[in-house]
């Protein structure tokens, strides 16, 4: 390993860290000021829900931004698949299996033709996405003529419902098997090349800290207080004001009329894992996968690192950046999907201005604007920031304009933080 790797591996191992010591600062920070709220079984339930949509938005998104270029329309996407999704279910009666593959694959589709645009006839990305983010937001106000589909219960279950938790407990025990697993490979293959291993007490610390952030978050999904119904709180996912739900509380409570409905998944007194959130983790790690062990995903980052000479080494530059815009649309298509089952309706205005909340999750979880460097566990961990923020002011009840001066300060803080690192570099 040269010199130079071994100074982007620090780097990067830096900066995961400190993107976790600020989310921590944040969490704590206002925990004391909430008086105990913010880190309440209960909100910490509510913030890892809201910030699914988000993060899965920025797992597309990261990949669009490593190959050096923008998607714009990500937000207008929630809405339009959303509004397609739920008029195939309720309108149409389509089953629910259909229903998600042709979602999934018109996104695809329409994902791939915005990539092909943008490779093919080199109109660049910033233009053809912003385009779409009006033909997308146009589209669906013409097709649903502004009227707000409410879907069924089955249907929300993919926004509103549980896991069981005896299905919850196996989950998190196959991910910690996982978790050892991959990292014993990695420490044999480390040894077999000459590579400087951790010591074993440093090593297993590691896997034994990895369970028991495993094992917290399992008791928070699991305590008999994540249950209890909270005041509504502003959060990421604005309820367009003609959906049927824009004047009651977004989560439900075992109490609530219509809680053993929306639960299906698990009963209200055996519920665990959200649904949302087991969506965005088993895609996080599929894309993950993807970007650091696929020749696709080698083929991405050489791209945004340095296009001409990705070019010079026989990478198809065009089908790939094609590829990438084809699976961001894909995610797209999961998050219009999860964010309208969460609402309980569709709606034509619906997640308008979330591509600003996934760019700003990947930017601020140290994806660079340049292309060429990002990880997901960072647009996790930025989506997760974000998210922060939003309950944690909407709790002290600081009005919305100046939520929204604080995030765009951070975002700006976050860009000039990568700017100022490759400068350095």
């Amino acid at each position: 390993m040269t010199t130079k790797k071994i100074s982007q591996f620090n780097s990067t191992s830096i900066r995961a860290l400190v993107m976790v010591f600020a989310l921590l600062v944040i969490c704590i920070f206002f925990h004391i000021a909430t008086d105990g709220i913010f880190l309440s079984a209960a909100n910490i339930t509510n913030l890892v829900r809201q910030s699914s949509i988000v993060g899965i938005l920025a797992i597309g998104m990261l990949l669009v931004i490593v190959s050096g270029n923008i998607d714009l329309s990500v937000g207008s996407m929630v809405g339009f698949f959303g509004g397609i999704a739920s008029i195939f279910f309720m309108k149409l009666e389509m089953s629910l299996p259909l229903v998600i593959l042709l979602t999934l694959l018109i996104g695809f589709i329409i994902g791939c033709m915005q990539g092909a645009l943008t490779a093919y006839l080199r109109i660049p990305a910033f233009i053809v996405t912003l385009g779409g983010l009006l033909i997308f937001r146009g589209s669906i106000m013409a097709i649903m003529q502004g009227e707000t589909i409410s879907v069924s219960n089955e249907f929300q279950n993919f926004g509103s419902g549980f896991l069981s938790r005896q299905v919850s407990i196996w989950i998190f025990v196959a991910f910690i098997l996982l978790f050892a697993i991959t990292q014993l490979r990695k420490r044999k293959t480390q040894k077999e090349f000459g590579i400087k291993v951790s010591t074993v007490p440093v090593f297993a610390t590691r896997i034994i800290s990895f369970a028991a952030l495993l094992i917290f978050f399992l008791w928070v999904f699991m305590n008999p207080q994540s249950a209890i119904e909270r005041a509504q709180i502003s959060t990421p996912i604005h309820v367009p004001d003609n959906s049927p739900l824009a004047n009651q509380p977004e989560y439900f409570s075992v109490n609530h009329p219509t809680a053993d409905s929306v639960i299906q998944f698990a009963q209200a007194d055996d519920k665990a894992i959200p649904v949302p959130v087991i969506l965005m983790v088993l895609l996080a790690l599929a894309v993950h996968f993807i970007a650091t062990r696929t020749v696709f995903g080698r083929r991405v980052f050489a791209i945004g690192g340095n296009a001409e000479a990705a070019w010079l080494s026989g990478i198809n530059i065009k089908l790939n950046t094609m590829l990438v815009f084809g699976l961001c649309g894909l995610l797209s298509a999961v998050a219009g999907i999860v964010y309208t089952a969460r609402l309980g309706s569709a709606a034509p205005d619906a997640a308008a201005g979330y591509e600003l909340y996934a760019i700003a999750a990947c930017v601020i979880g140290g994806t660079s604007l340049m292309g060429g460097r990002g990880t997901i566990f960072g647009a996790i961990i930025g989506a997760l920031i974000m998210a922060s923020l939003d309950s944690g002011m909407s709790i002290l009840n600081i009005e919305p304009f100046y939520q929204n001066i604080i995030k765009g300060a951070v975002l700006i803080l976050a860009v000039y933080i990568d700017v100022a690192s490759k400068k350095r570099n």
